[in-house]
Order: C-alpha cells, then structure tokens, then sequence
C-alpha cells in the first residue's frame, strides 16, 4: 500500500497560530511533542515503509518537511516529495501523486492529511489495513462516529452493508449519500440516524482511481494526461481547473463505500474544532485551562499563550484568545470562521505577520 500525504494547506482559520509560510500541520500545539506533519508521518510508517510514502505539498513548504523529516532521521527520495507550483485544490494534487506511483506499478494508496490529529493511530492502522480488499471494489472514504453534533464537518448517510466473510467487528457500507455542514439541529438528525462525519482520509486502487478522474473529471484528467512526462509539472497545474477530490470526483461516483472508524479525530480545520481537541483539558465551567490561566464567572473559554504573562478572564463566556509574540486574536467561538477575513485584511495591508511568525 502506497500513502499519500496532503501537505499543502495554509490554514488561514487558524492565524495567527498558523502563518502562510508556516502552516498549522507543521507546528507543534501545546502538549504535543511532534508536529502534526510528523505524527501523520508516524501513522503511516505503522501500514507501510519509508518507501511507500508520497507528500504532496507546496513549493514554499519543501524546506519545513525536509527540517521535520531530518527530526525524525527519515529521508526520503526526492521523487517522494512532489512539489505543487501553485494550489489547486485537492483532486489535481492526488492525481499528481497518483501518477508518481504509478510509474513503479498500480497499488492501493491511502490519502491522508497532515493537519489531523488522530490519537489511536494503531487502530485506524489496524482498520485501514483490513480495509484494502475493499478499495479492490471502488474508492473508500472513512467515516467518523460522532461523539456530538458538530457543525463543521460533512456528515456522510450510510447505505447497504458489504458483507463480510471473515468474522470481524469491523463493518463497511455503501454510501447513500454526501450532506454539506448541517446546523445544529439537522447534526443532531443526523447523528441519531447514524450517519458518520466525512473524515477526508480516502484509499483506492491507483488504476481504477485515473480511470474516475478520466470519466467524472475529464478537465483534470486531460490537463495531467496519461503520460507522466508528457508535460512538465508546471503546465499541468497551469491547465487543470482547481477542484476539490469531493466535488470533482467522490460525490459523483454511481458507487463508493464508507468504512466506520471510532477513533478521536479532529481536522483542526477552525478554532471551534482547536477548541474541541483540548476537550480533556476543560474545568467544570468548559473552560480551557492550558497554563495558569485565571477564569472567573466566565465558561467555555480557551486561552492559548505563548508568551509569559498571567492572563485572566472576568465575566466573559464562549471566547477564543490566541496570544503570542507579535499577535493577539481575541474571537467570540461562533465566528472563528471569520478568522479567514482576518487574513484578508492583513493580505490587503501587505502585512508579513500573516505570512510569518516572529519569535
């Protein structure tokens, strides 16, 4: 089995943690002793070797992975780091990864993203593993069992169970259908219907894989051709429309299927979900407590600090502080989604807090 590695967010949800030249998947979060990049590399490394590990990342980011890499004392061959000339969204960059692995023959590959943090990754291992005879059948999405109602997360409608021959716990269904970020109450439908979060992690057979993207994306696939060497990697990505591998190819599918996965998971993708992932580091008031934070009457805060202050919050419910060295965000937790604004207007500003970190 091959594995994808999708390294190329910028996740401007999360400014000012994250910056454009160093993104959420490359920095180490309190209480953690890797990045998220070098934790999604040591889940990998449990389903397969060095070799068989592909990462799909900007150009920007290429001296962050070599530095994490060399952390770690892996090396990897430089056809294993396949560099994008400019973001074109999902679909584009596991086609180009897709092709890379083919030039050494056609196997199952599992995409992975590198901003997840995942913390039972000996299970989602085990599960993926045994999930490979199904990727023989078609493409795979796993699915999440939800602990709560989330709104940020697609939620995917279980269909038909497969069958399984070997007795096991594990299960695998049909997919009956894809829903889009629900509200509160339709989340709670949905999780009492049994329907599971849309994880992003995917596996497949890399030949029945080019052969979709050829019937359901034809733009995408006549923009990378056939031919790996027919073009050059910067015409590819200057011909193919920017695409999410959702919208472009696994929603249109006549038949896909999902695979279950009860694991802690989380995408980190805003700081609700930041917020969320700390979950066992809440007081009896839902607050956050990461250092000596001092929360009176106040609920459901996270303060997140890397300078040396004391910090207290007085009277105040449902806030995000992010306080570091050259930046302070201070959000209400229902619109961390306008954090992304933030970044505008610091894009507009030709402000460089936004693209880097001073320490």
């Amino acid at each position: 089995m091959k594995m994808i590695i999708m390294a190329g967010g910028s996740g401007t949800r999360l400014w000012p943690l994250s910056r454009t030249y160093y993104p959420k998947q490359f920095i180490r979060l309190s209480g953690m002793d890797k990045s998220i990049f070098q934790m999604t590399i040591d889940r990998c490394l449990l389903m397969g070797d060095i070799c068989d590990i592909y990462i799909v990342a900007g150009k920007d980011y290429v001296h962050l992975i070599k530095e994490q890499l060399l952390e770690m004392e892996i090396e990897l061959d430089s056809e294993q780091i396949l560099l994008e000339p400019r973001a074109k969204n999902t679909l584009p960059a596991i086609l180009y990864a897709v092709q890379a692995i083919r030039q050494k023959g056609d196997d199952i590959c599992a995409v992975f993203a590198s901003d997840h943090v995942i913390e039972e990754p000996n299970l989602l291992a085990e599960t993926m593993i045994w999930a490979k005879d199904i990727a023989r059948k078609g493409i795979v999405c796993f699915g999440i069992t939800p602990d709560f109602p989330n709104t940020g997360y697609g939620y995917i409608k279980p269909g038909k169970p497969l069958q399984s021959k070997a007795p096991t716990k594990k299960q695998a269904f049909e997919i009956a259908m894809f829903r889009e970020k629900p509200d509160t109450e339709t989340a709670k439908a949905y999780i009492k219907a049994g329907y599971f979060w849309n994880s992003g992690l995917f596996m497949f057979d890399s030949r029945e894989f080019v052969k979709a993207v050829e019937k359901y994306s034809p733009d995408v696939y006549e923009a990378f051709g056939e031919s790996f060497g027919s073009k050059s990697v910067e015409e590819k990505f200057e011909q193919t429309p920017s695409v999410s591998v959702d919208y472009g190819l696994i929603e249109k599918l006549d038949v896909c299927y999902c695979v279950p996965l009860s694991i802690k998971w989380n995408d980190l993708g805003t700081f609700t979900a930041f917020y969320d992932r700390y979950r066992a580091r809440r007081d009896m008031s839902g607050n956050v407590i990461l250092g000596d934070e001092i929360m009176i009457e106040s609920s459901n805060n996270l303060v997140y600090s890397k300078v040396d202050k004391a910090i207290a919050l007085i009277g105040v419910d449902d806030i995000i502080v992010v306080d570091l060295d050259d930046a302070l965000l201070i959000c209400h937790r229902d619109k961390t989604q306008l954090v992304k604004e933030v970044v505008e207007k610091l894009c507009e500003r030709n402000d460089r807090r936004v693209d880097y970190l001073d320490e």
